[in-house]
């Protein structure tokens, strides 16, 4: 199905480390730890002798901590951001849940998986597929109280969740801005490469420092970036435009992308020096060293874009 509205109306030196000086935030850890169900795997506690014991069997609903009865309260206080963050991001659940994975990461817990975001918005797993699937920012809100845990003040909510929020507002905002900035030159690459995955993928993987550049594969970058299937061969120009502005980050600025970008302009209007550097860019690219268990997200997550 289409888009739907839900609702009623609508870092130091580890975080540097992670970064191109001046460049897309695309770090493994960073397009990984974005991937629905990645972070700690899970494990059960061990099983228990019940023999000749009574086991009560609670309703999901029944295992969850009791709320803060002063929720609504609360996060009446960050209404604003929260409109902001909504107005930003068009309620685009994707992006949602890449906030909700932010904030989880930034107190030390692993990222929500999809059914717990189903669950916060409302939403049947079934309308979580829909592309795009949208809520309204009233849905958000609510998302929101819920977070509230039974001992969270106004103050410590703040800290561990509007920081957040604020932080990815700041970025999406800045990102939309130089986007727009580049849009032109966009065109220009797009229709020297006739949109070519191969091609547009070399641009993007320039920008990364050069000691990181083999680590990414075109099929990783595909269903990570671009959220297309792995196989993909050609990108339709908007979507790599948006999939572009969701990758950046503060640091990211059209100035320091321009030349990069100009450069590859020129070389997909050579189509020997593109062959030759697509050939370059095979040959550097080294099987990238992730776990099994990001191995089987990467699997999943080309599974529900294909």
């Amino acid at each position: 199905g289409g888009s739907r509205r839900r609702g009623q109306s609508t870092r130091g030196g580890a975080e540097g480390e992670r970064r191109r000086k001046g460049g897309v935030w695309l770090s493994e850890m960073w397009m990984l730890r974005l991937l629905p169900g990645m972070g700690p795997e899970t494990k059960a506690p061990a099983q228990k002798d019940l023999t000749g014991k009574t086991v009560i069997k609670l309703k999901p609903s029944a295992a969850l901590p009791p709320s803060n009865v002063n929720a609504k309260s609360i996060v009446a206080n960050f209404k604003e951001d929260l409109y902001a963050f909504h107005k930003c991001c068009g309620g685009r659940v994707d992006l949602i849940h890449a906030l909700f994975c932010q904030i989880a990461e930034h107190n030390g817990k692993p990222p929500l998986p999809p059914q717990t975001m189903a669950a916060l918005l409302e939403l049947t797993m079934e309308e979580m597929k829909e592309v795009p699937c949208i809520v309204s920012d009233v849905s958000l809100v609510k998302a929101f109280e819920k977070m509230v845990k039974p001992d969270d003040t106004g103050a410590n909510f703040e800290s561990k969740v509007m920081v957040v929020v604020r932080q990815t507002t700041a970025r999406s905002n800045h990102a939309s801005v130089e986007v727009e900035k580049l849009r032109g030159r966009f065109a220009e690459l797009h229709a020297a490469c006739a949109g070519s995955a191969q091609s547009l993928f070399g641009f993007f993987i320039d920008l990364l420092p050069e000691e990181h550049r083999g680590q990414y594969t075109l099929p990783m970058w595909n269903v990570m970036v671009m959220k297309c299937p792995q196989q993909t061969t050609s990108i339709p120009l908007e979507h790599f435009v948006s999939c572009f502005r969701d990758s950046m980050d503060t640091t990211d600025t059209a100035e320091t992308i321009s030349p990069v970008l100009d450069r590859h302009i020129a070389l997909c209007r050579d189509p020997e020096a593109a062959s030759a550097a697509a050939e370059r860019l095979r040959r550097s690219q080294q099987p990238p060293q992730v776990s099994d268990r990001a191995k089987e997200v990467v699997g999943r997550r080309a599974g529900e874009v294909a």
